[in-house]
């Protein structure tokens, strides 16, 4: 029997919580760019809970919303919002901190360069922030990324292969110039389709990351991490997805995160 995989790829894109990248922009597998004319909502909702001083302990949130429309039947458009919030605990000062702000907005498109026949399938996108948030300034146009998906199917197995550099320029916050430091990512995971509306997936992400730089001042080191990730997919329809992925750090000091999903087409 042919299964419609609902795979729920993560298309990596670039925005940062704390030192760490996460992807956005879950397509699935089999409708990885929206058809002509439709448009697709996504809301995604990512919690991170990582110890970093003795004694303290952070959560931090990232609620997104983004709109993917069909310009062709190979090429989209998209745009997303992100919301953060943060709450971080010391026990030796006894301290509760939180932090809540709009994050960063982006453009971007993806084309479909093939499709998966007797080749993988490979899919590239480019998008740029519209909007992002410093401590005293605005910017825009600052920061970019650009990254491939390629997958494979042969069924009830998917293979998939996804990744994305992000460039970052320097930008004004207050009187400083910051540079955010780039990032680069690769994403490999594989997704088996238990029947026609569930789907497992596991995965690896490993990141490497470039330091800040603040003024003349490099802040940090550059940090390399990866990250075990386990999801699960069910489809209410054709048109319905929801998507649960655990992430766990394996190697670095990025803690967990738990990322939930919600994919609609009308």
């Amino acid at each position: 029997m042919r299964h419609r995989f609902r795979c729920v790829v993560l298309l990596a894109t670039a925005f940062t919580l704390g030192t760490a990248a996460y992807a956005d922009l879950p397509l699935a597998v089999e409708d990885l760019v929206t058809d002509k004319g439709e448009t697709k909502l996504t809301l995604s909702l990512i919690y991170n809970n990582r110890s970093g001083e003795i004694s303290g302990n952070r959560d931090h949130v990232i609620g997104s919303t983004s709109l993917r429309y069909g310009l062709t039947g190979k090429m989209e458009i998209y745009g997303r919002a992100s919301y953060f919030y943060s709450s971080s605990r010391s026990g030796f000062s006894n301290q509760h901190v939180t932090d809540h702000r709009l994050l960063d907005s982006w453009l971007g498109a993806s084309y479909q360069f093939k499709k998966d026949n007797e080749t993988p399938a490979l899919i590239g996108f480019l998008e740029t922030a519209l909007l992002e948030k410093g401590q005293k300034s605005n910017s825009s146009f600052q920061s970019w990324a650009a990254g491939i998906t390629t997958y494979k199917s042969i069924d009830p197995i998917v293979f998939i292969l996804s990744g994305y550099y992000s460039f970052s320029l320097p930008r004004k916050d207050g009187r400083l110039t910051v540079n955010p430091g780039n990032t680069l990512a690769l994403n490999p995971s594989v997704a088996f389709a238990v029947n026609d509306r569930v789907t497992f997936n596991a995965g690896v992400r490993w990141t490497n990351s470039w330091p800040t730089q603040v003024g003349d001042e490099t802040q940090g080191f550059r940090r390399t991490n990866t990250d075990l990730q386990l999801g699960v997919d069910y489809g209410f329809s054709d048109d319905d997805i929801f998507n649960v992925t655990f992430s766990s750090n394996v190697s670095g000091t990025n803690g967990s995160n738990f990322r939930f999903d919600w994919l609609y087409t009308f």
